[in-house]
C-alpha cells in the first residue's frame, strides 16, 4: 500500500475540478446515529473526503427549467470527481465508497406523495451536508443549506468515505459561523414560500408542498427562494 497524503488527495482533487475540498475524521461522526456514520457504509473507514463544485449565479433562478438542468448537470460533475477519488485511492490500495448526490428524482408517484420527505433521506447513507460541515467546508444555515465562505448556499457536495488515516481539516469556529450566517439575518425565512424556515429549524413538509409541483414538471426540486436569498458569498 502507498501512503498517501491529505494534500495529494485534495490536489487531485482540485485537479480534477472540485472548487472545494475538505477531509474529516470518523471520530467527528461519533454522536450522529449509527446509519448516519461512515463505518455503517464501509468498515474500517478512518476518513471522508468531501468534494463541492459552485452553482454559477446566474442559473439558480431564470427559470425552473435551466435551474432543473444546471443542477442535474452538478450532481453528475461531482459525482464524477468523488468517483475519480475513489479511483485514485483504490489505486494504492486503499478502500473508498462513494456517497454522491442524486443526478434525477425518485419515482413520479413517491414524488407526489406525503411521505416522500421521509423516504428521501433514508436513500442516502451519511448526508453530504453534514460530512461538508465536519469537513471544515462551511456550516448549516437556516435554510439548511449547507453555506460556505467563498460560494455561500450556492455549491453541490459529494463524498468519499474511506480507510486511509489522513489529517483532517479545521472546523468553522462559532465566530466565523455567526459571520457566515448572522444571528439577525432572516433573508431566507422571508423569502420561503412555504413559511419552512423559521429559528428552530425547518418544517419538510411544508418545504415539500412547494416542492412538488416542480418535482411533476422536472424530476427536480426547483425552489430555490432560499438560496436566491442569501447573502453569503455573493462576492466570490
Amino acid at each position: 500500500m502507498k501512503k498517501i497524503s491529505s494534500d495529494a488527495v485534495k490536489r487531485f482533487a482540485l485537479k480534477e475540478g472540485a472548487d472545494l475540498t475538505g477531509i474529516a475524521s470518523i471520530d467527528r461522526f461519533k454522536e450522529y446515529p449509527e446509519e448516519k456514520r461512515p463505518e455503517y457504509l464501509l468498515s474500517g473507514a478512518r476518513s471522508v473526503i468531501v468534494v463541492g463544485v459552485r452553482v454559477l449565479h446566474d442559473t439558480v433562478k431564470p427559470n425552473l427549467l435551466l435551474s432543473a438542468l444546471h443542477h442535474i448537470t452538478l450532481n453528475m460533475y461531482h459525482n464524477q470527481i468523488a468517483y475519480d477519488i475513489g479511483r485514485f485511492l483504490d489505486d494504492r490500495g486503499y478502500s473508498a465508497v462513494i456517497i454522491p448526490h442524486r443526478i434525477g428524482n425518485l419515482d413520479p408517484d413517491l414524488r407526489k406523495s406525503g411521505d416522500y420527505m421521509n423516504v428521501y433521506p433514508r436513500l442516502f447513507g451519511i448526508s453530504t451536508r453534514h460530512a461538508a460541515v465536519e469537513a471544515g467546508l462551511g456550516i448549516l444555515g437556516k435554510s439548511r443549506l449547507l453555506i460556505t465562505p467563498r460560494f455561500g448556499p450556492r455549491q453541490r457536495v459529494a463524498a468519499v468515505i474511506t480507510d486511509a488515516q489522513l489529517s483532517p481539516d479545521r472546523k468553522i469556529t462559532k465566530k466565523e459561523a455567526e459571520k457566515l450566517c448572522p444571528p439577525s439575518c432572516q433573508g431566507c425565512i422571508r423569502a420561503c414560500p412555504g413559511n419552512a424556515l423559521s429559528g428552530e429549524g425547518i418544517a419538510w413538509e411544508k418545504c415539500n408542498e412547494v416542492i412538488k409541483p416542480h418535482n411533476g414538471m422536472y424530476g427536480y426540486s426547483a425552489c430555490c427562494e432560499c438560496m436566491v436569498a442569501c447573502p453569503a458569498g455573493r462576492n466570490s
